[in-house]
């Protein structure tokens, strides 16, 4: 016998209310063909687009399709009592968990479907993030000057879709900051050089916050990263979701850390609830990117499969409309270079390179 569900929200209907699960199981479908489940007790399903819409102003409709099987126990929270609860430490963390848990599923989703992405499609995801960075670069050299010029510049090409391409796959991958608490200086620690912060497959118990130093990240052995902006956060996930670590962090230098256990983490949010919130809007972010970035990517694998039965490779003409976009913001900036004698922007030519 076919079980019975009950719709919570549509993908773009209007998020006007979050759900509370006192128990069962909502499926999320992320597209036709890409779904997940969140499964468990008194956790809070909806909140992305709340949190996008009504806190970080993101107009955004639901990214989603959510339905839940009959026997399951719902509560709708609208949106007005969903801000309002932000303060709680037990509405924040049950929000905070289910958005980790998102952020997980969604990311075994892309990784699915990326494996499936060859040759062009690949090239065009990374030119995607080139051309995405070289902008991000002008930005941030017009927020320090102000010069209208290079204001029009900017606006002339953060307008495309090549743009949006590239923010959702680089947005879904950055790694939260939050300013140093003076209520946190007791939780300081310093490591030495070469000392491992913490240990791949060990079971994650704390929160980690950068205060000063770097930090390789180690997978199997072997550096895949390094982390050295101050106030960067990581450990969040594993002390959510109750699961081990998946890399290795290794003092690169003289490294001091903010270092929360999860046992800590009630007293610390009653004291100042920020961090926290930090971590939950952050992972709403990765969670809301991370379904822009499944569009795309399966919008590469539509294509492809039609390229294959017409005989005609349309992402290559994607590709070199891109590279089209690329060279004339690169061509914007050379005469900005010459013209305006702004070298400090050959930086962004580099980033294009």
């Amino acid at each position: 016998m076919a079980q019975n569900f009950l719709k919570l929200y549509s993908q773009n209907s209007e998020p006007d209310s979050a759900f509370f699960l006192n128990g069962g199981n909502v499926f999320l479908y992320a597209s036709n063909n890409d779904k997940y489940s969140i499964k468990g007790q008194n956790l809070i399903i909806g909140s992305t687009e709340l949190i996008m819409k009504h806190i970080l102003g993101e107009s955004t409709l639901r990214l989603e399709t959510a339905v839940a099987t009959a026997n399951s126990k719902i509560k709708k929270i609208p949106a007005e009592k969903f801000i309002s609860s932000i303060n709680s430490f037990s509405f924040l963390i049950n929000t905070s968990i289910v958005l980790a848990k998102q952020v997980l599923l969604t990311n075994k989703i892309i990784n699915k479907n990326m494996d499936a992405l060859e040759g062009n499609d690949r090239l065009l995801k990374d030119l995607s993030i080139k051309y995405y960075k070289g902008i991000c670069l002008l930005t941030q050299e017009y927020e320090k000057r102000k010069l209208p010029w290079l204001n029009e510049i900017t606006k002339k090409h953060a307008t495309s879709l090549n743009f949006k391409r590239g923010e959702a796959f680089c947005k879904s991958q950055e790694s939260l900051t939050v300013e140093s608490s003076s209520m946190l200086s007791d939780r300081m620690i310093e490591y030495p050089r070469g000392s491992a912060i913490c240990e791949e497959n060990t079971e994650g118990e704390e929160l980690y916050i950068l205060q000063a130093g770097s930090i390789d990240v180690e997978i199997g052995g072997n550096r895949v990263a390094t982390i050295d902006k101050k106030g960067t956060v990581f450990g969040e996930m594993a002390l959510l979701l109750n699961e081990k670590r998946t890399a290795t962090l290794r003092a690169k230098n003289n490294t001091v850390i903010t270092k929360i256990l999860k046992s800590e983490l009630k007293e610390v949010c009653e004291k100042d609830n920020e961090l926290l919130k930090n971590v939950a809007f952050s992972l709403a972010q990765k969670h809301y990117f991370n379904i822009i970035k499944i569009g795309a990517v399966n919008k590469s694998l539509i294509e492809h499969a039609l390229d294959d039965q017409s005989g005609e490779d349309k992402t290559i003409n994607h590709v070199e409309r891109l590279k089209l976009d690329i060279s004339k913001l690169k061509n914007d900036i050379d005469e900005a270079i010459y013209k305006k004698e702004a070298d400090y922007l050959r930086p962004v030519i580099d980033e294009l390179s």
